[in-house]
């Protein structure tokens, strides 16, 4: 990732937390999929004939790079993948950075809810601010229940007992995929997104709006769809991406505008 100095500190960080909220909602063939936090707002849907993918939509609201948006014909490749038990099952056959890391998260999750009897279906992220080198709490709740509570600090979770130790990047999906199966195993690979997206919460995006993306090429190309070339060439940081959903986890998902009032 780019050095902290890249990006002048959040003034607020410390005092607040990261949210992310996911919706599934699965209505006869079409599985419509929300997904909005600090960074991020897509929506898509996702139709299918019981077996396989037949078309995906998506709608790219609030996004870091104004290059961003193109992502939405690159996850079209994933019609015609079968519905699945398991999400890891399908990640053989995605391009991660060949698309947006965000909306394809999303799209694979519709895929798989296509499968669950129930009809909605919610996840809720909350990332607490890391102060200096004392560990922070990270948990998920499904359908308003707590699922995962993981105490981190630094990229390692130190509690509970049975998982400290393990990493929160590289080595994740290892143990992850050891350790959980199911529902539990989707809600961890979520909370691990979360984790990765909170660290941004440390740094002031929007004062970097018209920041050209090739300007970090030497540690970021390749990572998603505006990282990659051609993307990477043209992509810049669009004005007022980034929001606060510290103390007020009620706006998530209505896609407000914040440059409106």
């Amino acid at each position: 990732m780019p050095a902290e100095e890249d990006y002048p500190k959040n003034p607020n960080y410390g005092r607040g937390r990261y949210r992310r909220r996911i919706r599934l909602v699965n209505i006869g063939n079409t599985v419509r999929g929300e997904l909005e936090d600090t960074n991020h707002a897509f929506r898509c849907t996702v139709t299918h004939d019981g077996h396989y993918v037949t078309n995906i939509d998506s709608d790219v609201l609030r996004i870091p790079f104004d290059t961003c948006p193109g992502a939405s014909e690159p996850i079209r490749k994933l019609i015609g993948l079968p519905l699945c038990e398991d999400i890891q099952d399908l990640i053989p056959h995605t391009d991660a950075g060949g698309n947006c890391t965000h909306l394809l998260d999303l799209v694979l999750m519709a895929i798989r809810h296509a499968r669950r009897q129930q009809t909605e279906w919610f996840y809720d992220i909350c990332i607490e601010d890391q102060i200096g080198d004392e560990a922070a709490r990270s948990e998920i709740r499904v359908n308003g229940e707590l699922n995962h509570r993981w105490e981190a600090c630094n990229w390692e979770i130190t509690a509970p007992e049975n998982l400290a130790g393990n990493v929160l990047y590289k080595g994740f999906s290892k143990w992850a995929n050891a350790e959980f199966d199911g529902d539990r195993k989707e809600a961890a690979f979520a909370l691990q997104k979360g984790y990765f997206v909170s660290s941004a919460r440390r740094y002031n995006i929007n004062t970097q709006a018209g920041q050209a993306a090739l300007d970090h090429a030497d540690v970021m190309q390749g990572v998603c769809y505006s990282y990659s070339t051609p993307q990477i060439e043209k992509a810049k940081r669009t004005a007022d991406s980034a929001r606060d959903f510290s103390n007020c986890p009620e706006e998530l998902l209505t896609f407000r505008d914040p440059t409106v009032i």
